[in-house]
């Protein structure tokens, strides 16, 4: 149910997350309401409304606390995806001053992986997966980085900092993996569990006509809220995803070097 909202365009992700809430919250109020109806409300009203107020107030903080924490690790990818585009220019810088025209082989296989990022990886993320075109480029870098052979102490030095931000480099598309196959808070359930409740809780008053308004609005924006939720946990699925901004601009820039 969640890999169908969140592969459904953000805007139709949106309203079928507020639609079921709001059908869900309604449904469980009307059920409430109906086992209650038999006793008196008046002395169902004072101890419903406290009990009401803690359970809103617990679901609001957690809710508040997923959508920092889906937040931080949101940021913490952006940050690993600039950094990985960061290793990939400092690669082709150091095989630049290694020897331009003995590595040019590798700058145009490195240019190749960067694009094949872009075109290939990041959709296969999106279905938690790497793209193999990418991985079989990543491979010939470092066949032909191994092939290289330094003359000078120099070129030893280079030669060794190249293979390490290689490394780097596969480091950092293994971490967009890992964030790929990231599940959503498994406290989620709790909020969603703690809503219903909260809904449950509206069953000590009658339903009228101002008071359905407000509680569908109040279903409204808890169905948006974990709709957000749900869609920034998985980074790279859905309209709400990283984009791949950093290796668009690197590889034109990378092209205008090799030329």
């Amino acid at each position: 149910m969640i890999e169908l909202l969140l592969a459904a365009p953000t805007w139709l992700g949106i309203i079928v997350s507020m639609v079921l809430a709001t059908a869900a919250g309604l449904s469980v109020y009307g059920i409430s309401h109906k086992l209650i109806a038999g006793y008196d409300s008046g002395e169902l009203r004072d101890p419903t409304s406290s009990l009401f107020r803690v359970i809103g107030m617990l679901v609001s903080l957690m809710l508040s606390l997923a959508f920092a924490d889906v937040i931080v690790k949101w940021r913490a990818v952006e940050n690993a995806v600039e950094r990985e585009a960061a290793a990939i220019s400092d690669t082709f810088k150091d095989l630049q001053r290694f020897g331009f025209e003995a590595t040019r082989k590798s700058q145009a296989i490195l240019v190749d992986y960067t694009q094949a990022v872009i075109d290939d990886d990041w959709p296969a993320l999106a279905d938690d997966e790497l793209g193999d075109h990418a991985g079989a480029l990543k491979m010939q870098l470092t066949d032909s980085v191994y092939g290289l052979e330094p003359t000078t102490p120099g070129q030893e030095k280079l030669w060794s900092q190249i293979l390490t931000d290689i490394d780097t480099i596969s480091d950092y598309r293994w971490i967009r993996l890992d964030n790929s196959l990231a599940e959503p808070p498994i406290y989620i359930f709790a909020i969603i569990f703690g809503f219903l409740l909260t809904m449950a809780c509206f069953g000590a008053y009658r339903p009228q006509a101002p008071l359905v308004a407000l509680v569908s609005l109040y279903t409204v924006f808890i169905g948006l809220v974990l709709y957000l939720i749900l869609a920034v946990s998985d980074p790279f699925q859905g309209g709400v995803s990283v984009d791949p901004i950093s290796f668009k601009h690197l590889v034109e820039t990378l092209r205008a070097d090799m030329r």
